[in-house]
């Protein structure tokens, strides 16, 4: 089983253990859909279909042994008992998508009502703006867009580190950098300076695999910390620790990613209520980019929209669809929700051939799998 941790250095710490490393998060649920969102201390936004949402002031209580905190609070407007919401560290699935999030949420809502779910790490606020006199070449845009794969980690033999089953990757997009240990997925901020790139805590899952990966893994982790020296030539990343000449860390561009002429199966979309939910039973949702022009199957109608993309961002027109009407229960609603989730994409990424769109706000919109040729 699997759990989410920070990790300071090489250290593991529970991404909920202290309340100054407590990350904002965004707690969801289905059945009915719901939302908690713990984006800044002592503050909590409920939101329930069909009632407005409420603002809550409260504070949390760390549990660190149990790998749990609980967040009490009370209305803004002073009505009605205390919210208490308990979170605790552990892998959690939403049970309808393919989706892993870090932690499991239980809610206590002042009426009495009871919900359960799971929580998500917001995304990371914009990097800070590069120092005044910051030397050629080394701008964020070199840095920010390529998948790194790992080639060369000080103390560690080239040959093994190319032989690793899916390698290890990071990728630094708009403040956050998110990638693959070896084992292991991690996320995490980070702010450039002039050359150095100073990195936040990082979370990740802390998934047991063989000894000689998790060896490599943690010798990675220990060496992609703190503020490092980097550069940018030719296709290839080093990182430096700033006392040192030799690099730690060095790393090749991979080839880009092509998500145009493929079509996708889609397995998650955001169904507006901060959830991202798996079609319904019986029905099939596809998307397929191809020179300007995204159609597909919207689980009745087929659509078709106009699309434009600068690297990974991305822009989405009003689908236009066929007039079908399905009688399925919830399949006409669905389609309304996939349409604005995939209207709504602004940055696309491919990971283990999986699509996965994003909006402005970091919030995941859709995820898809190349489709069975």
């Amino acid at each position: 089983m699997r759990t989410w941790s920070l990790a300071i250095g090489a250290v593991l710490a529970g991404v909920i253990s202290a309340a100054a490393a407590d990350p904002p998060l965004m707690c969801f649920g289905n059945e009915p859909s719901w939302g908690l969102a713990l984006e800044r201390p002592g503050e909590a936004r409920l939101i329930l279909p069909d009632e407005p949402s409420a603002e809550y002031r409260g504070a949390d209580t760390h549990i660190p042994h149990l790998r749990e905190r609980a967040w009490r609070g009370k209305r803004q407007d002073g009505q009605g008992s205390d919210l208490v919401a308990f979170l605790r560290q552990a892998d959690c699935s939403d049970g309808m998508s393919n989706v892993t999030h870090p932690a499991a949420a239980r809610v206590s809502l002042p009426d009495g009502r009871f919900l359960a779910g799971c929580c998500r790490l917001v995304a990371a606020a914009a990097p800070a703006p590069p120092a005044a006199g910051a030397a050629p070449g080394m701008a964020p845009a070199a840095l920010e867009g390529p998948l790194w794969r790992l080639t060369r980690l000080r103390g560690q033999d080239e040959q093994a580190l190319a032989g690793l089953p899916t390698g290890i990757t990071v990728r630094f997009e708009a403040g956050q950098v998110q990638g693959f240990g070896g084992c292991n997925q991690l996320v995490g901020s980070y702010t450039i300076a002039g050359d150095r790139l100073i990195l936040g805590q990082l979370a990740g899952t802390t998934m047991a695999c063989e000894p000689p990966l998790m060896a490599i893994e943690t010798a990675f982790m220990g060496a992609f910390t703190g503020a490092l020296r980097y550069t940018v030539a030719e296709g290839r990343l080093t990182l430096a620790a700033e006392s040192e000449t030799d690099p730690k860390l060095g790393f090749a561009a991979a080839p880009p990613p092509r998500f145009e002429g493929i079509a996708w199966e889609v397995t998650g979309f955001n169904n507006g209520r901060q959830a991202v939910v798996s079609p319904l039973v019986g029905t099939t949702l596809t998307v397929s980019f191809q020179e300007g022009s995204v159609e597909g199957h919207a689980g009745c109608n087929r659509f078709r929209a106009t699309y434009t993309r600068e690297g990974t961002r991305l822009a989405v027109g009003l689908a236009a669809t066929t007039r079908m009407h399905c009688g399925g229960e919830g399949v006409m609603e669905q389609e309304r929700q996939f349409l604005a989730a995939l209207e709504s994409a602004t940055r696309w990424a491919i990971d283990r051939d999986m699509l996965d769109l994003h909006r402005a706000d970091g919030e995941r919109v859709l995820l898809a799998r190349r489709g069975v040729k």
